[in-house]
Formats: structure tokens, C-alpha cells, sequence
């Protein structure tokens, strides 16, 4: 009888662990679903180029996805305008604090990059 209960506890908790991963995951506020936003830190300032690797990660993540090298061109050249899009505005935006819409922007525009590129 422990060895049954033992086993029943063990694949209710699997099952539990499979459907919270399997959960949908509540997009940021401003951010589309599965972007990460760069966070500032606790203590002292945030350098810029956080916003910058927090983009890069998510049209890395979204390169991979469509097939890495054998992407369609077309869209991995819609990935790289809102790599060089962010870069312009934090030029212009200079620091971390005033500089979220540059990320929100670019996340928003590198989302609707088409991986087939049937947009036409």
C-alpha cells in the first residue's frame, strides 16, 4: 500500500509540473507574449545596452525558431531593421529610465516579422 500511494503522489505531481509548464505565459505589459523585458537593477544604474541584449535574446529566440540559418531572408532582415531601430533610439534616448518605449517599439515591430514571409 505506501509503494501505491508513493506512485500516485508521484505521477500527480508529474502531471501537476506538465500542466503548469504548459500554462500560457502572460505577456508584460507593452511587450508581446514571450518577450523577457531587460530589468533595471536594484542598486545602482542600468546600462543602457540591457534594453539592446533583452531585444537581441528575443529575435535570437525567434530566428532559432524559424530555422536559424535557413530562415527566409525576408524575414531575417525584418529581425535586423528593429536591431538597428533600438540601437538609433537609444542613441537618442542616452539612459535606461527613458529608454523603455525604444525596447517596447522594437519588441512590438520584431513581432509581426512574418517567419514565411507571406506578407507579399
Amino acid at each position: 500500500m505506501p509503494v501505491k500511494k508513493t506512485l500516485l503522489t508521484l505521477c500527480g505531481g508529474l502531471c501537476l509540473g506538465v500542466l503548469i509548464a504548459a500554462a500560457p505565459v502572460r505577456a508584460a505589459d507593452g511587450y508581446p507574449e514571450g518577450y523577457t523585458p531587460s530589468e533595471p537593477t536594484e542598486t545602482g544604474a542600468t546600462n543602457i545596452l540591457a534594453r539592446f541584449g533583452a531585444l537581441s535574446t528575443y529575435v535570437n529566440d525567434q530566428l532559432e525558431a524559424a530555422g536559424g540559418d535557413n530562415a527566409p531572408e525576408c524575414f531575417r532582415d525584418c529581425l535586423t531593421v528593429q536591431i538597428n531601430s533600438i540601437l538609433e533610439c537609444l542613441d537618442q534616448k542616452n539612459t535606461y529610465a527613458t529608454s523603455e518605449s525604444c525596447e517596447k517599439d522594437a519588441a512590438q515591430q520584431a513581432v509581426q516579422c512574418d517567419p514565411k514571409c507571406t506578407d507579399g
